[in-house]
């Protein structure tokens, strides 16, 4: 029995049931059905290749001291030097309660932690009241334990007395980050010969070519995400070498910046001496994350190369027992739950250097969608012909990447497997 006529966008064309040339409502589901990754970040649009969005600048819960002497003087008023005046300013106010937060400050028979009262503020100085509203024996104690001079200080909160004035205004303002889109493409073609033969081996063809280049968009994607490098397009990055690539002309493709870029950078969560996946490090980050302010209840996923994903699931292996079908060997894990009850989505992706693992809060990165996947044809029997004895189809579309607090609501360990890094 003879194959039936399919007829020609029955096997030729796998989005032919978009609307127009753009072909994203088929084409991106594909590839969030073989990536991992891209399917759990959300698209956004934008209206230029330069995008910005806006940074949030919270008042940050604890600051660091950088006095040049311990803070162990026996009178009840002391100094505490914090060394930036910037972070003083509008954060921390007179009237605030603050404790040590880098150790254990037991005071008088129960052992309670000492709490103080900044009683005023200059500059980078802070003047505090110790063992605030602790009397023992009718008489303020200061402590056996003394704080020292790059402590760590956690700001409880500030107190208004009643029928209080507004005082010191604790809005930062916004910081502007931007960006920008890249091109990404992939081009299919069927030579004249092979439209001449049976029209299913023509489409055949077609198809493999198709997956086959699903596959390297993905792999494209995924790696514009994690680690893509800014050139705006309008100069050249080594002009020596990129000039001679693209025949002496000032040409060069826009560039977009990825999720490491906005992570590694002065006051980024990165952990660089770990240099291994441990339950430890892990937890590490997420117990800074929620330092940092952020909210735990945002869906955090981890992205890693498959080996430390390996790694993870030898987890406890000899300890942990996890039920499965009678007729299944093996042991595979779908999330890690950190010492604070905060659940990771394992996500492994092979476009992740093994070098690198990466706790993201998927509520806060997304791909800039700049120009949806649109589909062009031209060539040998098609309404574009170009005198080439070819049919040939290209599909191209324009993302950027976008991450909200780069350097405060997500993680990283780097450095997996290398020498311990000397910052």
């Amino acid at each position: 029995m003879a194959w039936p006529d399919p007829g020609r966008t029955a096997t030729w064309d796998k989005t032919a049931n978009t609307m127009g040339r753009s072909v994203d409502s088929v084409l991106w589901p594909m590839l969030c059905a073989k990536s991992q990754l891209i399917d759990r970040v959300a698209k956004e649009s934008v209206d230029n290749t330069k995008y910005e969005w806006e940074t949030a600048n919270t008042v940050p819960r604890t600051f660091t001291a950088a006095g040049s002497t311990d803070l162990n003087g026996s009178a009840t008023n002391a100094r505490l030097d914090t060394g930036t005046v910037g972070l003083i300013a509008g954060e921390v106010q007179k009237g605030a309660i603050i404790r040590n937060a880098s150790r254990a400050t037991p005071i008088g028979t129960y052992a309670q932690d000492e709490i103080m009262m900044v009683s005023a503020v200059s500059g980078a100085q802070l003047t505090v009241i110790r063992n605030y509203a602790n009397v023992i024996g009718g008489t303020a104690a200061n402590g056996s334990t003394i704080h020292g001079n790059t402590d760590s200080y956690e700001v409880l909160w500030t107190p208004k007395e009643e029928g209080s004035s507004a005082d010191a205004n604790k809005y930062k303002d916004v910081t502007l980050v931007a960006n920008y889109t890249t091109i990404l493409d992939f081009y299919l073609t069927v030579t004249g010969s092979q439209l001449a033969s049976k029209r299913l081996v023509a489409g055949d063809t077609l198809q493999r070519q198709f997956d086959d280049r699903l596959v390297e968009l993905q792999n494209d994607i995924e790696s514009m995400f994690l680690y893509g490098a800014l050139n705006s397009g309008t100069a050249a990055v080594g002009a020596g070498t990129e000039a001679n690539a693209y025949g002496g002309t000032d040409a060069y493709p826009r560039t977009t910046q990825g999720l490491m870029k906005f992570l590694a950078v002065s006051g980024g969560n990165v952990d660089y001496t770990t240099v291994s996946v441990t339950e430890t490090a892990i937890n590490g980050v997420m117990m800074t994350l929620l330092t940092n302010g952020v909210d735990m209840s945002d869906n955090f996923i981890l992205v890693t190369h498959p080996a430390n994903i390996r790694t993870i699931n030898a987890f406890g292996s000899d300890k942990v027992r996890i039920t499965q079908a009678e007729t299944k060997w093996g042991r595979a894990l779908k999330t890690f739950e950190t010492d604070l009850g905060v659940e990771l989505e394992l996500v492994p992706c092979i476009n992740c250097s093994k070098s690198n693992l990466f706790v993201i809060d998927t509520k806060k990165v997304k791909l800039a969608e700049f120009r949806p996947f649109q589909k062009f044809e031209w060539g040998i029997d098609t309404s574009s012909p170009d005198g080439t004895d070819a049919w040939k189809q290209r599909y191209l579309g324009e993302y950027g990447v976008k991450v909200v607090d780069g350097a405060k609501s997500h993680g990283m360990i780097t450095k997996i497997g290398g020498a311990t890094a000397t910052f």
